[in-house]
């Protein structure tokens, strides 16, 4: 019998607009309503997880940062996983070498060297990926990505290492060369001491080794009393697979990427087309 229902956001509960659908939002009721318990799984900070949740007027307890921390329904932080700062420095160096835009996930919010570099690398990158997409419509996005999620910058990258007060919790780097992204994933994942995942095919996530969404599930879950067994999971993309591979019930997504397809028990309809609510009515039928 399923008791919680854990829900990856970007490319899963979130549609193409960035936006959760009002079906997913009535469907995650309907499973409340039944007694289930509903928690997100994201790779996006709490902050930037929450606004895009209560646009859509729902709310809820949040595993953050692909599982770097969790949060309660209140946002009261239930456990973090916090990098090492000579490790981060490490990371950095690697990332560095590899030509990659990089942005420092910390307990005050993201961090890049460069907001002006990484505004055009990222819509140079965007127009790679999407060549169709009019330039001007791609540069708007970036601006408000960097608007929403309130990046800072910090010009002397040796001043966030010797912070003690700043707690760094996540590294996102992007590249349009999937070349270069295989390799510093192949050189990062070498490392016992962090995990190494993405969450699209334009980048790479770094967190600490304990810091992955199946991991952070099962501690979350097993406060309260529920097994990984009675958990449903559902998710698009690698930094998912933890998750999928060890809750009972998993789902991947129609947009999903074929590795996770090929993991997760059962399948459902893209996110712009509310497969999230689909596949949680579908569960509920199964549960009866």
């Amino acid at each position: 019998m399923i008791k919680v229902i854990a829900s990856d956001m970007d490319g899963t509960l979130l549609n193409s607009a960035i936006r959760i659908a009002k079906e997913n939002v009535n469907a995650i009721q309907y499973a409340r309503e039944k007694g289930l318990h509903f928690v997100l799984c994201t790779g996006r900070m709490y902050d930037d997880a929450m606004s895009l949740a209560h646009q859509a007027n729902l709310y809820a307890p949040a595993i953050c940062m692909n599982g770097a921390e969790i949060r309660d329904e209140h946002g009261k932080i239930i456990l973090q996983h916090p990098l090492e700062k000579q490790l981060v420095k490490k990371i950095f160096q690697v990332l560095n070498e590899h030509d990659m835009y990089t942005e420092f996930f910390t307990d005050i919010g993201p961090i890049t060297l460069d907001k002006a570099y990484g505004k055009k690398f990222m819509t140079e990158m965007q127009q790679q990926f999407f060549p169709d997409a009019k330039k001007d419509e791609v540069i708007e996005k970036i601006e408000e990505r960097f608007e929403s999620k309130n990046v800072r910058e910090i010009n002397d990258i040796s001043r966030l290492f010797s912070n003690q007060e700043i707690t760094i919790l996540k590294l996102i780097s992007f590249s349009a060369d999937k070349n270069k992204l295989k390799q510093a994933s192949e050189t990062l994942s070498a490392s016992r001491d962090i995990a190494v995942t993405s969450s699209f095919s334009n980048n790479i996530e770094i967190t600490h080794r304990e810091a992955q969404k199946g991991i952070s599930l099962q501690y979350y879950i097993e406060k309260m009393g529920v097994t990984l067994d009675e958990t449903f999971a559902i998710g698009d993309n690698m930094n998912d697979l933890s998750m999928l591979k060890m809750a009972g019930y998993s789902v991947a997504m129609g947009n999903a990427e074929a590795e996770v397809k090929k993991e997760a028990k059962y399948h459902t309809s893209t996110n712009d087309d509310h497969g999230v609510a689909q596949a949680i009515y579908q569960m509920l039928k199964n549960n009866h």
